[in-house]
């Protein structure tokens, strides 16, 4: 029972740390290009009648901008993970 826990554990570590990895390699355009997308968008469907979807999808570009700031601060810690094992 121990032993499974242990391993349980070990594995959702290693998922988060693959999902940090994959989030830390975004280039910041992505980002950028999203929130740009995301406010055309919403326009485009205010300007087409459809207001609740319009203010649902206006809603994502301050989403992506926290994205973005939580990528930008993963950034040191690969920097200085790479330090530490001499890349």
């Amino acid at each position: 029972m121990q032993s499974e826990l242990h391993d349980s554990m070990h594995k959702g570590m290693d998922t988060t740390k693959g999902a940090m990895e994959q989030v830390e390699s975004i280039p910041a355009n992505v980002y950028y290009g999203g929130v740009v997308g995301a406010i055309i968008v919403s326009a485009a469907l205010m300007m087409m009648g459809k207001r609740n979807l319009g203010l649902f999808v206006g809603l994502w570009p301050p989403t992506i901008l926290n994205l973005a700031v939580f990528a930008k601060q993963l950034r040191p810690s690969r920097e200085m993970s790479r330090m530490e094992h001499g890349m």
